[in-house]
């Protein structure tokens, strides 16, 4: 069943080390969004950019707020019926590094 929310990152706000079991399509409205992906690669999205983040826990990800200004995004949900839309994840020990280990 389709889900459609409004998310707000304040300022220094982050989402948390996480995966979603169904495909997500967002839209960031205002705002720079910083996310770190699974393979260590980092991705800006800024405001009316539009990005997809995949199923499934090989799919872990954090999006921070490292700007002044809230970043607000709208979230299009297509998570299996009974499953919850996010799953939170410990943060992967090569995140505390410089990089992720090779062959990731």
């Amino acid at each position: 069943m389709p889900v459609v929310r409004t998310i707000t990152l304040p300022p220094g706000a982050g989402t948390g080390w996480h995966y979603h079991p169904g495909r997500v399509e967002v839209v960031v409205l205002s705002g720079t969004l910083t996310r770190t992906l699974h393979d260590g690669r980092v991705e800006v999205s800024r405001a009316g950019d539009s990005l997809v983040e995949e199923a499934g826990p090989v799919h872990v990800h954090v999006g921070r707020n490292l700007g002044a200004e809230p970043v607000v995004l709208i979230a299009h949900y297509a998570a299996p019926i009974g499953c919850p839309l996010a799953v939170p994840v410990a943060e992967p020990a090569w995140s505390r590094g410089s990089a992720p280990p090779a062959g990731i």
